[in-house]
């Protein structure tokens, strides 16, 4: 199996279908919003011993990026569907894992990177899992995470994964947007592609026998 499969693919997805990349333009201009108001009111903030909203932000904004990913899946998956009936129905419950899940991943890339690789390791799959399987349980979704990585072989993937978000993440003033735009597109490509590729294989394995 091509080690780029679910990397250089997307862009013949989006080709096909370029409704997928409107999640990703929204949460790029939730980002942007959040980040202006920070801007705006930073030294109102600071002066009022209000320090840690910049960082509530941070973790809203990401978890609206997380959310916005299962969006992106939807699209990605199903080709006659209501999106927007469909993304609603499981949108509540999985902002609200979002939302942890963007708390920890945030803090832990506030200290020097390496925590936010690695707590973001056991969770980059699980908002695509739950929105694709309509599988809102937590678990599943970390079983399913270390399923995928482990099991299946997509080590590679996520460490690549992983290491792009990373780096984009350093770039001042810009790399958050890059960073957010490569998570809402590429993780619930490299899923759905890996998944539907490994379905293909298994199917003409049984066409063998």
């Amino acid at each position: 199996m091509d080690l780029l499969d679910g990397f250089g693919n997307i862009f013949s997805v989006v080709k096909k279908k370029p409704s997928v990349i409107v999640p990703a333009l929204f949460g790029i201009g939730a980002i942007l919003l959040f980040n202006l108001v920070i801007f705006e009111y930073v030294v109102i903030l600071k002066t009022g011993g209000m320090v840690w909203l910049p960082f509530a932000f941070n973790v809203l904004k990401w978890a609206i990026i997380f959310s916005l990913s299962g969006w992106t899946a939807l699209l990605m998956k199903y080709e006659d569907l209501n999106y927007e009936k469909a993304f609603s129905k499981s949108f509540t419950n999985l902002f609200v894992f979002c939302t942890f899940m963007a708390f920890f991943t945030v803090a832990g890339f506030s200290l020097y990177f390496v925590p936010g690789m690695f707590i973001l390791f056991f969770l980059l799959y699980i908002p695509t899992y739950s929105v694709v399987k309509n599988d809102s349980d937590a678990l599943n979704g970390f079983k399913e995470n270390m399923k995928f990585i482990l099991e299946d072989a997509h080590v590679i993937h996520t460490l690549v994964s992983l290491i792009i978000i990373t780096l984009f993440l350093l770039i001042p003033y810009v790399g958050e947007y890059f960073a957010a735009f490569f998570y809402m597109l590429w993780i619930p490509n490299i899923y759905i592609s890996e998944k539907e590729a490994q379905s293909l294989k298994q199917e003409e394995l049984n066409d063998e026998f």
